[in-house]
């Protein structure tokens, strides 16, 4: 196995994977979360007309002391007036409606004598002078035609569609989602309504796999687990690599040097794929290649090495594909006992950070502290250990 560093490798899964396809998608619930892969652009002017921003009455006065108005007309929302406010005129309209030609100010309901239910009176009378433009919002003035709502990258929300959809835009050019399948690997692993007897253990790399890719906007196709024989392996990534609703696979276990490694038994011979070994802690055996079109990333078998080796190495890939601009990893400092550390190797040390802004590290051989983890703490390869009040690299997960 060759050696190589953590950047290397995670540009090879970046080129490995490439860049998703754009498509078209309809501008609505299903569309939040992706990002735009075009840039969304007005088709109408928001508001699209001269409009009511209160109920009550649209005034052209014929004078600034007239109180006493005639009311021409009654606009509701929704509707066009198909008539024009002369001079000293009055208009009942609502909220949202197109204020009638001619209208200088709206006053509120509350502000006349009129009731605020019930059909238009003949006449209102208003408190006070209309300041002009009073309550009306004009046409244009929050977006115009051809202006940008949002820019590419930027992350389709709840508040988006509602713009974009309020400014005509029906659809969207967003890039699309990735479709992953996990394979989990290994003679030990039981699913999880079986007794694993003496020897098995719970399966739980697909799910978690799985759950991360979903995460991070893919699309899982098929969740799978399968034994160390190889044509068990070897049948299952052609099923996969046949199947038009996968574009990427990704594998845990079965890729270190010993015996029994299967994936690696299976992959190796390949002149698609590399086996490496990573001066990383955890996730040091990694593996990628391509088996027939579909492109297939490695990962280790423990679950700590596997989370920690997607977050490093394949989540940046699948977000750049997906067009999420890549993510700035922060400081801490770090609390806690002297931890004595490995030099020669990158180590990822999964992690809490606390709202006071230090970070601690719970024993990382230990599931629970996997479970506990909100980041990780990166520790250079030169350093050999950490102590308390140093400021340390850390990575949301």
């Amino acid at each position: 196995m060759g050696h190589v560093s953590v950047e290397e490798h995670r540009a090879a899964v970046e080129r490995l994977i490439g860049d998703a396809p754009v498509e078209r998608v309809a501008l609505d619930r299903r569309a939040v979360g992706r990002r735009l892969a075009s840039a969304l652009v007005a088709v109408d002017d928001l508001p699209r007309f001269d409009s009511s921003a209160m109920d009550g009455y649209a005034v052209c006065p014929g004078s600034p002391d007239q109180r006493a108005f005639p009311v021409v007309g009654d606009v509701p929302a929704g509707s066009a007036p198909d008539f024009t406010l002369a001079s000293g005129d009055a208009a009942r309209v609502m909220t949202g409606a197109r204020v009638p030609e001619g209208t200088v100010a709206v006053v509120p309901v509350e502000r006349t004598d009129a009731s605020p239910t019930g059909p238009a009176p003949d006449r209102v009378t208003v408190e006070g002078e209309p300041a002009p433009g009073q309550h009306v919002r004009l046409r244009g003035e929050d977006v115009t035609t051809g202006s940008i709502l949002a820019t590419v990258g930027s992350p389709i929300t709840p508040a988006l569609v509602a713009l974009g959809r309020s400014a005509g835009c029906t659809a969207v050019e967003v890039h699309a989602s990735t479709r992953v399948a996990v394979v989990a690997t290994g003679a030990e692993l039981v699913p999880p309504d079986a007794d694993p007897g003496a020897g098995g253990i719970h399966e739980s790399n697909s799910d978690m796999v799985a759950a991360l890719a979903e995460a991070a906007g893919c699309v899982v196709s098929r969740v799978e687990v399968c034994s160390d024989e190889p044509d068990d392996l070897r049948a299952l990534l052609e099923a996969l690599d046949a199947d038009v609703d996968v574009d990427v696979v990704v594998t845990t276990g079965g890729v270190s040097a010993g015996a029994y490694e299967v994936v690696r038994q299976v992959c190796s011979p390949l002149p698609t794929f590399d086996f490496v070994h990573l001066a990383m802690q955890p996730g040091g055996p990694q593996g990628l290649g391509c088996y027939g079109s579909t492109p297939v990333v490695c990962l280790p078998g423990t679950p700590v090495g596997a989370f920690v080796a997607f977050h490093v190495l394949l989540r940046p890939a699948l977000d750049r594909r997906h067009g999420v601009p890549p993510s700035r990893p922060g400081q801490a400092a770090y609390r806690g006992r002297t931890r004595r550390t490995r030099t020669g190797r990158v180590q990822f040390v999964t992690s809490v950070l606390h709202d006071d802004g230090t970070v601690t590290a719970p024993d990382a051989r230990h599931l629970s502290a996997l479970a506990a983890a909100n980041c990780l703490i990166e520790v250079p390869e030169g350093v050999d250990q950490l102590i308390e009040g140093d400021r340390v690299v850390i990575h949301p997960v």
